[in-house]
């Protein structure tokens, strides 16, 4: 019997995240942002119900760290009963953020659910009518972190007509995230596998064709690190043919704007500007959690947002945003990247500014981890100082240039964005 496969690919749902640095929204906002990873993962068990899913994967990270709440956890149970009267299956895996260790599982799931406890990869059969459609593939970190290659220890066994691994980790030269169960691409199709089910990065990425190798990005995003639209894939076969498509389950996404604005002479002319910002954004239908960027050129956006006008008028029109209906926007904060006047090739020059910059532009890592070694190695500091990564180093290090020949042109200009 084989009649093709139909299954939905999920990952990172991170339930009951805390948004711990959103303390300073309003309440009614601060719920409707604790209740999104509800939302979508609500709407991830209706997504498989409605495509009549044979099975649904889940690759890693239900919960947020240790913290699986009771409420957390009941909330995933009912929905994995929901999905048992109508004959569908899970498979979860857990990751670096709820790995098997921290916390014991107060809450017994549904016989239709699996859950791989061990770092051992092990495959779990699937049926379908009575006849073997699937081996499962997979395995959860035991403890926060996995160095591993995990890839090399999938191998096929038996032979139904699907053979479908879940894998919560990183490729080894993504250097965006932490990297753990680091993975090649060649190692992944070495095994064999009709599919891959990855987890662990907030983007959705397809990262193979032949066969299907897909992040698809965790289900609601929770800060301006992961904007746009979050959700799941469903994965069908019939025929040899395998098709995949996204399916949103976000309750509201994370955006950003740059607006250039002209001079202004009065700071009352910041209420239009963001008003009209918050109406093109509105356009597009959904709720936003927004971040402005002005581009402009003066003195006086300094002035402006040290003196805490910029915050005050986002704030009053912040205040007629009814975050009870769906469709708001709301500015999470107003950041600034003033003009500067000067370019590199200009300066460059036997002078003090242009062998600065020459100096500069010289650096190489080992430079630049000596000029922040002093942040890390501070016992006070180095708690709040995390850790960059090679594009957000370059960025740094952009910025601290702007910030110093500002200073040394006499403009006054500190060139960072203002948040």
């Amino acid at each position: 019997m084989r009649n093709g496969i139909t299954f939905v690919h999920s990952a990172d749902l991170h339930m009951d995240s805390l948004f711990k640095t959103k303390g300073h929204l309003p309440e009614e906002l601060l719920e409707r942002l604790r209740a999104g990873t509800f939302e979508a993962f609500d709407r991830l068990i209706q997504v498989c119900i409605k495509e009549e899913a044979d099975f649904l994967l889940i690759a890693g990270d239900v919960y947020h760290e240790e913290l699986r709440s009771l409420k957390a956890q009941v909330h995933v149970r009912r929905g994995f009963e929901k999905l048992q009267k109508h004959g569908i299956d899970v498979f979860v895996s857990f990751g670096n953020h709820d790995f098997t260790s921290g916390t014991e599982h107060a809450v017994s799931f549904p016989e239709n659910v699996f859950l791989f406890e061990s770092e051992r990869v092990q495959e779990v059969p699937f049926y379908k009518q009575g006849e073997l459609l699937a081996h499962i593939y997979g395995f959860s970190y035991e403890t926060r972190v996995v160095k591993e290659h995990k890839a090399q220890e999938f191998q096929k066994t038996g032979h139904p007509p699907y053979h479908i691994a879940m894998l919560h980790g990183s490729l080894e030269s993504n250097t965006d995230h932490d990297v753990y169960a680091p993975f090649t691409l060649e190692e992944l199709k070495r095994t064999g596998m009709d599919y891959w089910a990855l987890g662990h990065i907030h983007k959705r990425e397809i990262l193979s064709a032949d066969p299907l190798i897909i992040y698809p990005g965790n289900t609601q995003g929770r800060s301006q690190k992961e904007q746009g639209p979050k959700g799941c894939y469903v994965i069908e076969e019939q025929e040899g043919e395998w098709v995949h498509r996204f399916q949103p389950l976000h309750s509201f996404v994370y955006e950003s704007v740059t607006v250039p604005v002209p001079p202004l002479e009065n700071p009352n002319e910041l209420e239009r500007v963001l008003e009209n910002v918050k109406h093109h954004v509105a356009e597009s239908g959904g709720s936003v959690m927004l971040s402005v960027t002005i581009e402009g050129s003066g003195h006086q956006w300094k002035r402006w947002w040290s003196s805490g006008v910029m915050d005050e008028w986002k704030d009053i029109v912040n205040e007629n945003e009814d975050v009870t209906e769906d469709g708001w926007v709301w500015i999470e904060d107003v950041r600034l990247d003033e003009r500067i006047s000067w370019t590199e090739e200009d300066l460059h020059g036997p002078h003090f500014t242009g062998e600065f910059l020459k100096k500069v532009n010289e650096a190489d890592d080992e430079a630049l981890d000596s000029w922040l070694a002093p942040l890390y190695d501070h016992r006070k500091v180095s708690r709040f100082v995390p850790s960059l990564n090679e594009k957000e180093q370059a960025e740094v290090l952009e910025k601290a240039k702007a910030v110093a020949v500002n200073q040394l042109l006499g403009s006054g200009d500190d060139g960072f964005d203002h948040t």
